[in-house]
């Protein structure tokens, strides 16, 4: 007799916290991370307006690091849960689980600093971590959205939240910086925030059946 593990559909009245995860309230408090940190930032992003273009803005870095806390509690989830599958793309949200956290270092080193320009090497090099993991978050979404493991919204949702970098630049580049501002706040709350209230109000448990030949 042997034993075979296949993934289930997802049903979305049920939990997020899979068989993997030991703390089902785990899994809603990395939904309020998520949640709490792109509002904050999507408001911070607001009130500090164009001047983030003009150099390094503190209430921009402090709310930008709780948006990082708030990406890295849904990556761990993503990870325990099995969204990107079992195969080799668990390394995807295992590469944002080092990128992430070199993007916050960066945000805490920068203090002092009037602009980027300004940073030594290391932390430019540090800097990249940033645009990194943005595109991984992309990559991320892509991949969830390919497994099926999360049906209804939780499916689609994480892409498009990971659409905020491409989207935020091309407004910046066709519309100006004072529009890509409101678009980046507008994309952190409609996705970003949205995504995490779903996961922490109404989670999604994705299901590990054993089947005996």
């Amino acid at each position: 007799m042997s034993s075979r593990i296949e993934p289930s559909k997802v049903e979305p009245s049920e939990s997020l916290a899979t068989r993997h995860t030991s703390d089902p309230a785990m899994v809603r408090i990395a939904g309020t991370l998520l949640a709490t940190g792109a509002t904050a930032w999507g408001v911070g992003t607001v009130i500090v307006g164009d001047k983030v273009y003009e150099g390094i803005q503190t209430l921009d870095t402090i709310t930008g690091m709780l948006f990082i806390v708030g990406l890295f509690a849904f990556v761990w989830t993503v990870l325990s849960t099995g969204g990107t599958g079992d195969g080799w793309t668990r390394i995807i949200p295992a590469g944002l689980l080092v990128l992430l956290p070199g993007a916050f270092v960066l945000n805490a080193l920068s203090f002092g600093y009037a602009t980027h320009d300004d940073f030594p090497l290391p932390l430019m090099i540090l800097d990249a971590c940033w645009p990194l993991s943005q595109l991984g978050m992309l990559v991320l979404g892509i991949v969830i959205a390919i497994k099926g493991r999360y049906q209804g919204a939780l499916r689609w949702l994480p892409m498009l939240a990971g659409l905020w970098f491409p989207v935020t630049m091309a407004a910046q580049i066709f519309a100006g910086s004072v529009i890509s501002t409101y678009v980046s706040a507008a994309w952190l709350l409609g996705m970003h925030a949205h995504l995490g209230v779903r996961i922490a109000v109404r989670p999604v448990r994705v299901r590990v059946q054993r089947r005996c030949h």
